[in-house]
Parts: C-alpha cells; structure tokens; sequence
C-alpha cells in the first residue's frame, strides 16, 4: 500500500503524516504559500485565498494558529487546505487515523468533503482492517 501511495502521480494531492505543517508558520501563513509560490501570487492574494480555503472548510478561526498550538483536527484541516489550493483533480488521504486521533474521522472527513465548492476526487488510502470504515 505505502509504495503504492509514494508512487503517485504529479497530478495528485496528498495529505499526509510525512507532509508537514511549517511550525514557524500560522495555518493561514501555511495555506498561503501554494499561491505564493507556486502560482507566484502577490502576499495580499496569497493571504486571501488561504482564508477563503479556510472558511470553505469551515475552520476560519484557527487562521492565527501555528502547528504547536492545533489540536490535530485543526493541523488535518490546515494539511487538507494545503493541498486543496493545489488545485489537482485528485486528492489523496494518507492513513487519516495516524492525523486523526483526536475526532472520529471517517465522519470529520466526510462533513469536510462535503462542501459544493471543493470539487476532485477523494480517496483514502489506509490499512485493509480499516476499509470498513468508508463507504464504497
């Protein structure tokens, strides 16, 4: 499974365990550095973008937050803005219970995914033992 997700494509999204937050960063600062850096956005664009992303997901109020003070739900939704504001048209899930441990989450996922405006495919990779989780 693990080579299988290491493997993937540049079109895909990730959130991941092993892609961290930025721990001298905000959440906002965090978010903000796909527009700025990767589509070479002014800072003020960048910032306003993030918090957009933040709101879509429902968590604006962690913006000033960094990584030390979020509760891991609140890194998870951080992570997932990241890699939304990507843009591609595949997002991966990465061992979710590993990020998750504070919520239940296959539920915290789904009530985040559910939002009109987040479009893409979802996908989850985990363990087998856990694939009952999810619904097919």
């Amino acid at each position: 499974m693990l080579a299988s997700v290491n493997s993937l494509p540049d079109d895909v999204a990730r959130v991941a365990q092993e892609l961290p937050l930025r721990a001298n960063l905000s959440a906002l600062d965090n978010i903000a550095l796909i527009p700025l850096y990767q589509r070479h956005h002014s800072a003020q664009a960048a910032m306003q973008q993030a918090q957009a992303m933040l709101e879509q997901l429902g968590h604006p109020d962690i913006a000033a937050l960094r990584d030390a003070d979020m509760t891991p739900a609140q890194r998870f939704v951080v992570q997932l803005a990241r890699a939304l504001m990507l843009k591609r048209p595949r997002l991966v899930i990465d061992r979710p219970g590993a990020m998750l441990y504070d919520v239940p989450y296959p539920l915290f996922i789904r009530q985040l995914a559910a939002h009109d405006s987040l479009d893409g495919t979802w996908e989850i990779f985990d363990f087998s033992w856990n694939q009952t989780l999810y619904p097919q």
